[in-house]
């Protein structure tokens, strides 16, 4: 018994590890509302396997919201890593936080789960990394007169944040290209040239975290509530 038990563990982690990946790509093609049964056949696992692993919806979206933010937390060290472009490695990373949809997956929720994936330790630790890369990928890009000089990274966040508002299934083909259309005005608004002169001024991390606090942003992806360094 001893001996099969290494086999066992082998065999849950990667039965867990396929229904995630399955539950990822049908919440982003069709939304968190997809038939259980249909993430368990997607993922080429019984029922009864899937529901050992997650007894309910809320659990599974937890799951999934948690192995998301730890792509972007991956993705935001790689392209700061590999990308010399600081304007494409922005783009890259703010893209990817949309593409992940994880404001989508975490729409239908209760107020529990929503709170334990966002104001978990963990993902406050991963978020503010996120966020001091972000931070580093403006600064750099307006050194190279990319990013316009008349903003920072909470204004980045803000687009972040409003964009995410109108991301729609992946199988929705009109919603996709309202979308597109929308980041690339986002995208465009960032850049550094031929820009009319912003109102007030830059907004800070610190300014994103209040409005976050007062609802601003709806039941959205609201920052941690203390700035990160760097």
């Amino acid at each position: 018994m001893d001996e099969a038990r290494p086999t066992l563990r082998a065999d849950a982690r990667r039965n867990r590890e396929q229904i995630i990946e399955a539950a990822r790509a049908l919440f982003a093609r069709v939304g968190p509302a997809v038939p259980m049964e249909e993430v368990a056949r997607a993922a080429g696992v019984g029922v009864a396997t899937l529901y050992r692993r997650f007894p309910d919806r809320e659990q599974l979206i937890e799951a999934v919201s948690h192995d998301n933010v730890d792509r972007l937390v991956d993705l935001a060290r790689r392209v700061e890593r590999d990308e010399p472009d600081p304007m494409a490695a922005l783009t890259t990373l703010l893209r990817s936080a949309l593409d992940l949809r994880l404001g989508l997956v975490l729409s239908t929720v209760s107020t529990r789960t929503y709170r334990a994936v966002l104001e978990s330790p963990i993902v406050a630790g991963q978020r503010a990394e996120v966020i001091s890369v972000l931070r580093r990928l403006v600064h750099r890009a307006q050194a190279d007169g990319s990013v316009r000089p008349d903003v920072d990274v909470g204004d980045a966040i803000l687009a972040l944040v409003l964009a995410s508002q109108v991301v729609p299934p992946a199988d929705d083909e009109n919603g996709t290209m309202v979308f597109e259309r929308l980041f690339a005005l986002v995208m465009d608004g960032l850049r550094g040239t031929g820009a009319a002169p912003l109102p007030g001024h830059p907004l800070d991390y610190e300014q994103i975290v209040e409005l976050g606090r007062r609802g601003t942003f709806g039941r959205t992806i609201t920052p941690p509530q203390s700035a990160p360094a760097g």
